[in-house]
């Protein structure tokens, strides 16, 4: 697989030096350390524009059926992103961030998929794997993983790892926002970064929870690194932080759960129920709703299912006289 061994042969020099990131999938994986790494080096980063069901529309046309619908959505972006005179993208190979867990099987093959798709457009793929790499940490690892991408831009110089330090350090800065205060119910809405960050691949889920009168959080920007035995047995990297971040929304007083999942998801299909189920084994008290969602999903349907849910949630907190303690 490229990028994989030996840094590739050949040499790409972006259209206007400009390097486009389309927003989905593996766009919130590793954002701030890819934007410094590639704008330290002298490069324009163009991310996308917000999805809409114009992104989806241009997707669907390079994309089969079967796929979720995050993936024909990040076909869309790379779609638009050639219509702006782009012609360079990065999409990395994500295979593994930690060791002993590894990412969905379609981060692994994104490239490619793309590549296939587009095939005027250069794609960046720097190979991303801890599991199986000799380094001990993500740090070190991300820097062989940049190195040959740097190299096929013809960028990497005696500075570059200076750089790349730097953009690391951008990357652990980053910072949550405060949850909103008050006394209104307040319920965790958790899923893959995508889901609780797009407003269009989360079809809208968060926006309708704050109209209903519900403060709203999602997962933390640093999820905790203690395993719990909600995780045991689990493999892929976005089920375990689910469920640490649903865990420490609950220890943080949340009175309701909204899983966020998508139709067509492997992982997704094996542990959205397991995570409820050893919550609720374990002792938690509050509300889960499991909600599966795709292109297809009805706004009416879907804000009928929440607004009952939120009113079960303040039921269960206020059903004992306020607010749990």
């Amino acid at each position: 697989m490229r990028y994989a061994a030996d840094p590739p042969s050949r040499r790409v020099r972006p259209a206007g030096g400009r390097i486009g990131v389309p927003r989905s999938l593996c766009y919130d994986e590793l954002r701030a350390y890819f934007d410094g790494a590639l704008s330290a080096h002298g490069f324009e980063v163009v991310h996308a524009a917000r999805s809409t069901a114009k992104t989806l529309a241009a997707g669907l046309e390079r994309c089969v059926d079967e796929v979720c619908f995050p993936l024909k959505v990040l076909f869309g972006h790379v779609a638009a992103l050639a219509e702006q005179g782009v012609d360079t993208v990065l999409v990395p190979r994500l295979v593994s961030l930690a060791k002993g867990r590894n990412l969905c099987p379609k981060f692994h093959v994104l490239p490619d998929l793309v590549e296939s798709a587009f095939p005027d457009l250069h794609v960046l793929a720097p190979y991303v794997d801890l599991h199986h790499s000799k380094r001990g940490d993500l740090a070190a690892h991300l820097v062989d993983a940049t190195r040959p991408m740097l190299v096929e831009l013809g960028a990497f110089d005696g500075r570059s790892r200076g750089r790349l330090a730097d953009a690391w350090r951008a990357q652990l800065a980053r910072t949550e926002a405060p949850a909103p205060e008050g006394d209104a119910v307040r319920i965790a809405a958790i899923g893959h970064l995508y889901a609780e960050r797009d407003p269009f691949l989360g079809v809208g889920v968060v926006r309708h929870l704050e109209k209903l009168g519900a403060i709203v959080v999602g997962s933390p920007e640093v999820v905790p690194e203690a395993p719990s035995a909600t995780e045991d047995g689990m493999y892929y990297e976005p089920n375990i932080r689910t469920a640490r971040a649903i865990e420490r929304r609950l220890a943080e007083g949340a009175d309701g759960v909204v899983l966020l999942t998508y139709f067509a998801c492997g992982p997704d299909s094996y542990a959205a129920d397991a995570i409820v189920g050893r919550l609720k084994a374990s002792g938690a008290s509050v509300p889960f709703l499991r909600l599966i969602l795709d292109e297809q999903t009805s706004s009416e349907g879907l804000v009928t299912r929440l607004a009952t849910f939120v009113d079960v949630a303040r039921l269960g907190r206020d059903g004992g006289g306020g607010r749990r303690a």
